[in-house]
């Protein structure tokens, strides 16, 4: 049989348990509260930093700009996909949830690209518990939230610190404590280091697409070489400089080069293909004569342009050709039928130089009877 006295201890011991056991609990309860608000908001600035990139190339437009009057709501966010279900305006203990946005810095311009977007959003209200700044919790929502979070201290309470001091900002809500933060850095907007698909940002290195294909290239400009193993176009190919193909290079329409070469000047190599530089259309090509380098027209030094007739007689007229990029006229007759006196020459004395009158004469240079053909060509 128990006594009084320790009936009395007994109770008194399982109401010390009890009591300590619900102070437990109440604090793994509200660390579990912290712990969703920390994830709750952590969600809320993942969507605004969807929300930047989807909008870079609007904020950027105009450069530097210390405070855009017209961040994103929490309604915003929602109802333009960013966040993937409504949230509450503000966190469990009241207030709301503010944003602010800047870009700079204030040298940026947006034709250079080096403008970024720096944004905050933070609860309008400290975290308080019994009226007083709850620190503990503010610590608890900042680590559920991740690096981007940070809270405010008693000490310094002016100085918003970042998760194991990764960076400061000023306290937007003055010199409290337990004010909760989120940022996404004070010189970087978070996605500026990525190729963004609205082309809002140039390129500052070289890539590497690592051996992948790219399709659907719509139009590839160049301002060096293009070398490529293949290349196969159903349009143009147009390039300022040099295009290099290990093979081929297969055109559904028409290649069409420079008009840089002129016959006999140097040319960079062999089998390199250009256009006279008189724009006439006279295709060149870089060829080794007698190792010296040189354009020259693809048909040869001689390119034969026309055939006249010279019948019985003489006193033909035989027009000159058009001789593209500086070339030279010329003219070759070759006898078709002729009588004369057999121990006489036969000969076809042209006059001019394009064009010419061409005669068929015997070795006294008497006209005679008999037809012939003049070729005539251009000499480079």
């Amino acid at each position: 049989m128990f006594s009084i006295v320790e009936m009395v201890v007994v109770l008194v011991a399982a109401a010390l348990m009890t009591t300590v056991a619900i102070r437990e609990d109440a604090a793994k309860r509200r660390t579990q509260v912290m712990t969703a608000e920390g994830v709750n908001e952590a969600v809320i600035n993942s969507a605004l930093s969807d929300w930047v990139t989807n909008n870079y190339t609007t904020l950027i437009a105009g450069g530097p700009v210390p405070v855009i009057t017209n961040p994103p709501t929490i309604n915003d966010l929602f109802t333009q996909g960013n966040l993937k279900q409504p949230h509450a305006p503000g966190p469990f203990w009241g207030g709301s949830y503010v944003i602010s946005m800047s870009v700079g810095p204030a040298t940026c311009t947006a034709s250079a690209g080096d403008c970024h977007v720096t944004y905050v959003m933070y609860p309008s209200k400290p975290l308080t518990r019994g009226g007083k700044p709850d620190v503990v919790g503010a610590a608890q929502i900042a680590q559920a939230g991740g690096n981007a979070f940070g809270y405010s201290k008693v000490q310094n309470a002016g100085t918003i610190t970042g998760l194991n001091g990764a960076w400061t900002a000023t306290n937007p809500l003055g010199s409290v404590a337990a004010a909760i933060l989120a940022t996404n850095g004070p010189t970087s907007d978070g996605n500026s280091v990525y190729i963004r698909r609205d082309g809002a940002l140039t390129w500052t290195g070289d890539q590497n697409v690592n051996h992948v294909s790219l399709h659907n290239v719509h139009d590839l400009d160049a301002e060096g070489t293009v070398s490529a193993a293949n290349v196969d176009a159903t349009g143009a190919v147009a390039a300022s400089g040099a295009v290099a193909a290990g093979t081929s290079v297969t055109a559904g329409t028409t290649v069409v080069p420079g008009a840089i070469g002129w016959p006999r000047t140097a040319c960079p190599k062999v089998n390199a293909m250009t256009g006279a530089s008189d724009n006439s259309g006279l295709m060149l090509s870089c060829q080794n004569l007698s190792g010296v380098l040189q354009w020259m027209p693809i048909g040869g030094p001689k390119l034969w342009y026309g055939y006249t007739a010279i019948p019985s007689g003489g006193g033909t007229y035989v027009p000159g050709p058009v001789c593209p990029a500086g070339g030279t006229p010329g003219i070759v007759v070759t006898g078709q039928s002729t009588y004369t006196d057999p121990t006489a020459a036969i000969n076809y004395p042209t006059t001019g130089t394009g064009p010419w009158t061409v005669y068929i004469t015997d070795g006294n240079g008497t006209v005679i009877a008999g037809s012939a053909v003049a070729n005539t060509f251009c000499a480079y």
